[in-house]
């Protein structure tokens, strides 16, 4: 045993064939065992994601294994090269070698975080793109990216930790800085939460048609500052989201949400004051007629025909009913219909159509006596 043991320390340009001999050690078990660590710890993970049915478990395996392979290859390296002897004259090797493999190991952890978000990203933008989920594609970039730099910030805070660096110092320095610039540009924050809560709440989307207190087009893009919409004049206005988030907004294209696709249509007709009650009451039950078996009159919806005033010039009659799809033109041509079946059922029962009208009543005065007059001319005459 002692000629075992005094084999060992003998030393080859400094280094002992025992360190040598562990240091292959290592080297080969690295090597020979890194695949099959891989393969079964994979396997497993696998064996677990086969029982349920989403497909990104999967993803995130395969996100996984080629971080992982490298990150065992180059830890079994890292710790053969630390059984050797380092010197720390004239230079510190021995700190060099053991800083190089901690960042060595954190680069490779943060690659693997960084496919993990590749993961998310493609989770998120499919979500996105499913009308019916609440995240909109145009936040799906902005999710990804955000959790792209919070993994370098984190990245490189703790590498220049193990560099020996004062973390502290700096995450304050950072915060003042945000501190300052968040007073700086309290405006485009403002704007970009309202971005953020126009995303989330979705009351609208590209192609909307959408009115508010001094705006009204159709939306041609959600930035992070600002709504652009094109007006019915066809020029842009440019609305900041923190405005467009805090004020009513009616989107005019929700009338075409599955189980709706109507649009409203509400006037008051007004006929003279010749109308007799018995022809009022007829021409309310035509009018209903009418409505009832027109085509373009959506029949699940509220259809209301009433004699409601006795206007300044005319007796009224209040109409409401919706047209069967809020297409503009569709809706037009309903009205236009209903419209001139009204008028030529009006002029069959021999009513007229009122107009804003002014009646005046002259009174004559009631003439003196003959006495009176004959006073007054020889008053003149004195």
């Amino acid at each position: 045993m002692m000629e075992v043991s005094e084999f060992l320390k003998i030393k080859i340009v400094g280094v002992s064939l025992y360190q040598a001999g562990l240091s292959f050690l290592i080297l080969f078990l690295t090597l020979t065992l890194r695949r099959t660590i891989v393969r079964g710890l994979v396997h497993f993970l696998e064996g677990y994601t086969k029982q349920t049915k989403s497909k990104w478990d999967n993803e995130l395996v395969k996100a996984v294994r080629p971080p992982l392979d490298i990150l065992i290859l180059a830890y079994g390296v890292w710790l053969a090269i630390r059984v050797l002897p380092q010197p720390v004259e004239p230079v510190n090797l021995k700190a060099i070698v053991n800083v190089s493999g901690q960042i060595l190991v954190l680069i490779l952890l943060a690659w693997m975080v960084m496919r993990l978000v590749n993961v998310l990203d493609n989770l998120v933008r499919e979500k996105a793109a499913d009308p019916e989920h609440w995240l909109d594609i145009s936040l799906a970039p902005l999710i990804t990216a955000s959790a792209r730099i919070l993994v370098i910030i984190i990245s490189v805070i703790v590498i220049a930790q193990n560099l020996g660096y004062s973390v502290s110092g700096l995450v304050a320095s950072l915060g003042l800085g945000g501190a300052a610039l968040a007073l700086a540009s309290k405006d485009t924050l403002s704007n970009l939460f309202g971005s953020f809560m126009i995303i989330v709440d979705k009351p609208f989307k590209v192609g909307d048609w959408i009115k508010g207190p001094n705006f009204e087009g159709v939306i041609e893009e959600i930035g992070f500052r600002s709504t652009r919409i094109r007006t019915f004049g066809k020029t842009i206005e440019s609305i900041p989201n923190n405005i467009i988030a805090n004020v009513i907004v009616e989107n005019m294209d929700r009338r075409k949400d599955d189980g709706l696709n109507v649009r409203r249509i509400k006037m008051t007709i007004g006929v003279t004051y010749a109308t007799s009650a018995d022809k009022m009451e007829k021409a309310v039950e035509d009018i209903r007629e009418i409505l009832r078996t027109d085509e373009g009159v959506d029949h699940r919806m509220t259809t209301l025909v009433y004699f409601t005033d006795f206007g300044a010039s005319s007796l009224d009659i209040f109409i409401y009913f919706f047209s069967n799809s809020a297409d503009w033109d569709y809706y037009l041509n309903v009205r236009q219909t209903i419209n001139l079946k009204i008028m030529r059922k009006l002029e069959e029962s021999g009513l007229e159509i009122a107009f804003p009208s002014r009646s005046v009543y002259i009174e004559t005065m009631p003439q003196a006596p003959a006495e009176n007059n004959q006073q007054t001319k020889d008053t003149l005459a004195s």
